[in-house]
C-alpha cells in the first residue's frame, strides 16, 4: 500500500475523502486481516438490507452521499446488470489500494439487485475500459430469474434525501 496520507492529501479532493479512506484503507485491513473481502462483501449485504434502494436513480444518489463515488447503470440484461463506480473517491482508493477493495460496494449492488427483484444475486468485480481503469471499477450483479427468493416480500425503499437543485425531482 502506498502511503496513504501522502497520496490522498496530495489531491486536491483528498481532504474531504481522508476519513474515509483512513477507516477503509488502514484500519479494517488491519482488523480483518485476509477475510476482509468476504467480510466487506458481506457488510455490503448487510447495508443493502439497511438502506433499501427502488432504483438506479436512488442508488446512485446514495452511493454519491455515501461516499462511495458516482454510480452508473451501464447495461442490462435479463440475467446481468453491469454498473460502474468513479469519481475521486475510487481514483484514490485505486492509487492507495489497488482494485481489489470494492468489495463492500459489490455486495451492496447484488444485496439491492436481489431486493428489487427478488431473485438470487450475486456480484463480482470485472475489468473496466482500459481508458477507465485508473478512475472505474466495474461490476456485474448477475441474477438468476428461476432462482426466486421463497416468501420474498420487497422492503419499503429508502426516501431518499437529495440537495434542492433546480433539476431535482
Amino acid at each position: 500500500m502506498k502511503n496513504l496520507y501522502q497520496t490522498v492529501m496530495a489531491d486536491a479532493d483528498g481532504a474531504a475523502n481522508f476519513p474515509q479512506m483512513l477507516i477503509r484503507e488502514a484500519l479494517l485491513p488491519e482488523l480483518l486481516g485476509d477475510d476482509q473481502g468476504a467480510i466487506s462483501y458481506w457488510a455490503g449485504k448487510s447495508l443493502a438490507r439497511r438502506f433499501p434502494l427502488g432504483n438506479p436513480k436512488d442508488a446512485a444518489t446514495f452511493f454519491s452521499q455515501a461516499g462511495f463515488g458516482t454510480l452508473t447503470l451501464v447495461k442490462q440484461t435479463a440475467q446481468m446488470t453491469r454498473w460502474q463506480l468513479s469519481g475521486a473517491p475510487v481514483k484514490l482508493r485505486k492509487q492507495v489500494a489497488g482494485e481489489d477493495d470494492f468489495t463492500l460496494e459489490a455486495g451492496f449492488l447484488a444485496e439491492m439487485m436481489a431486493q428489487q427483484l427478488g431473485v438470487a444475486a450475486e456480484a463480482e468485480l470485472v475489468d473496466s475500459p482500459r481508458k477507465l481503469q485508473a478512475t472505474t471499477v466495474t461490476f456485474d450483479v448477475y441474477t438468476d430469474p428461476d432462482d426466486v427468493i421463497p416468501d420474498y416480500d420487497a422492503p419499503e425503499p429508502l426516501a431518499i434525501v437529495r440537495p434542492d437543485t433546480p433539476d431535482a425531482d
